[in-house]
């Protein structure tokens, strides 16, 4: 009798782990379907929400993982196969700075002024001369205020309300962003024209760094990669407005010992993360840290560095498997 009871929780608890595995497929499905009907237009952002579908039932359909191997392929892998729910602590630019604390011992981050609701709580008065209004919970969603005397505060108010309108993992297709609380906050302005070191790290140890700064609205921005020798490698992607300028060769920063110090420990729980990084005259900064940079599409104009920098992740270390 006893027996039979035991049998009968254990099949029922199975039954449980089974509905809430077929759940959790299904509302991968339904975010993706969601996808597909916001990005109808884009053939090639089809392509990659067909993907993804397919790496979802990549255990039951037995796909071999070796067939996965450009640095594409394995981020759509990562999209899925690592959780998201850690990430969505990263991915937020408000949480990440207790990140910061947990991983570092300090809040590197830019410095946050204020944190908001809505936009209808940001008063211009409680503002310095200069700074900046984000949106927490996506990319792309920034404005710059240089001077506050000829700022115009209704048309920030506008497009800050649109953007925190927008689920933003939805719309992209990036879980990470989904379950994120969406607010606004304003943080110190650092300098005109920053250059961006996004430090690509693999399995927490960084390989190499891409500074990325705008020149004008003509050339467009320099889009430069170094390995950590600070050798300018031949990696060039081929998104438009960004381009290689070996003729234009950038110094090594100060301090670059510790950003990279930095980015290993803020990098090391994940197969792969970008570490966005600032550096102003040695003072080094957090902007965010990235999992799916440029959604996972962009390009490099040499096919064989996908493939190679696809060895980079190694599908048997990743942490966080959802579906084991």
């Amino acid at each position: 009798m006893i027996y039979n009871v035991y049998w009968k929780i254990i099949n029922i608890i199975y039954i449980i782990i089974i509905h809430i595995y077929i759940s959790y497929n299904n509302h991968l499905l339904l975010l993706l379907n969601n996808c597909k009907s916001a990005n109808d237009q884009n053939q090639e952002y089809l392509d990659m929400c067909y993907k993804s579908r397919n790496l979802i039932y990549s255990k039951q359909r037995n796909i071999n993982e070796t067939d996965i191997v450009t640095i594409q392929d394995k981020l759509n892998y990562l999209m899925i196969h690592e959780s998201p729910d850690y990430k969505s602590k990263i991915a937020d630019k408000i949480l990440l700075h207790n990140y910061s604390v947990k991983k570092l011992g300090i809040d590197i981050c830019v410095p946050i002024i204020k944190i908001y609701n809505n936009s209808e709580e940001i008063k211009l008065e409680d503002l310095p001369d200069k700074f900046v209004l984000k949106c927490n919970h996506g990319s792309g969603m920034n404005i710059l205020c240089n001077n506050k005397s000829n700022f115009d505060l209704e048309i920030a108010k506008k497009n800050l309300t649109q953007w925190q309108s927008i689920n933003y993992g939805l719309k992209k297709n990036e879980f990470q962003y989904i379950n994120i609380k969406r607010q606004i906050f304003s943080e110190i302005y650092l300098k005109d024209n920053l250059k961006d070191y996004k430090i690509y790290c693999f399995h927490g140890v960084p390989k190499f760094i891409r500074v990325q700064k705008k020149l004008n609205d003509i050339q467009g921005k320099v889009n430069n990669y170094y390995d950590l020798n600070w050798t300018l490698t031949d990696i060039e992607t081929g998104m438009q407005g960004f381009f290689r300028r070996p003729d234009i060769n950038f110094e090594k920063p100060k301090n670059f010992e510790l950003m990279i110090k930095y980015s290993k420990k803020l990098s090391e729980d994940f197969a792969f993360a970008r570490v966005d990084l600032y550096n102003i005259n040695g003072n080094i900064y957090l902007g965010e840290m990235t999992f799916s940079p440029s959604n996972n599409m962009f390009k490099l104009k040499n096919f064989e560095q996908s493939k190679e920098m696809g060895k980079l992740i190694d599908l048997k270390k990743i942490k966080n498997y959802l579906f084991n």
